[in-house]
């Protein structure tokens, strides 16, 4: 797959307000990575192994996408742990082996992935699909939050946690893109977070979709930038 940028604010020339503008404290900076399951990011199991298997023209983009985005969510773990920066993981799943603590559409929507695919879309707490990927692994000193929405900003205490730690920006990595990703990028930014979206460092099932809603962070919420730059930010102010 050729690794190509979506298209910098200065490009989308029809945006006539002004871009998401902040200034990054590098020592109240963590490092986000959302999502990065067997069961969504891992080609051998669960809806990752099904789309593989299943639906090769979606395969086609996703599994080098996720495959890409894991590689540089590796380089930037092993960044932000060098800089002794907060490294934080989210799982979504339902806390539940039976799922009854998923909201009714969620667990309506699981129903109808079983019929369909015979997978669920979700896994629960627990299982071997809801784990985060073997080599992207927390250390024993890192935040793990479970959540069983999209955000953790909806349905945990996540924000008081971050601020516990006091961060005040949130650079993010994970999948999908235009689902959790982008979900918890705006939930954060409202809450006043500084947050940058690693472009390059995020997945999801379409390349359209990825581009759509990287596009509409960059105009109003975030920061997009690549894997290379948000390095060079980093190391460049220890």
């Amino acid at each position: 797959m050729t690794n190509s940028r979506i298209d910098s604010p200065e490009s989308l020339t029809n945006w006539i307000m002004p871009w998401p503008a902040f200034e990054i404290d590098w020592s109240r900076t963590g490092l986000m990575i959302i999502d990065l399951q067997n069961y969504s990011s891992n080609p051998e199991c669960g809806i990752a192994e099904m789309i593989r298997n299943q639906y090769p023209d979606v395969a086609e983009h996703y599994i080098p996408s996720i495959r890409q985005a894991v590689a540089n969510t590796q380089s930037l773990i092993a960044a932000f742990r060098q800089a002794q920066r907060e490294v934080i993981y989210t799982r979504h799943g339902a806390l539940l082996p039976d799922g009854r603590d998923m909201i009714l559409r969620r667990q309506r929507r699981d129903t109808d992935a079983v019929h369909q695919t015979e997978r669920p879309a979700l896994w629960s707490k627990g299982s071997f699909e809801h784990n985060i990927l073997q080599v992207l692994q927390p250390q024993q000193d890192e935040l793990v939050i479970d959540k069983n929405a999209s955000s953790p900003f909806n349905g945990t205490g996540i924000d008081q946690l971050l601020r516990n730690l006091n961060l005040d920006t949130l650079v993010m990595a994970g999948m999908a893109t235009d689902m959790c990703v982008e979900t918890t990028a705006r939930d954060a930014a409202d809450r006043g977070y500084n947050v940058v979206v690693v472009e390059d460092a995020t997945a999801t099932f379409f390349a359209e979709h990825h581009q759509a809603a990287l596009s509409s962070l960059a105009r109003v919420y975030t920061k997009v930038w690549p894997t290379e730059q948000v390095l060079d930010q980093l190391t460049g102010n220890p």
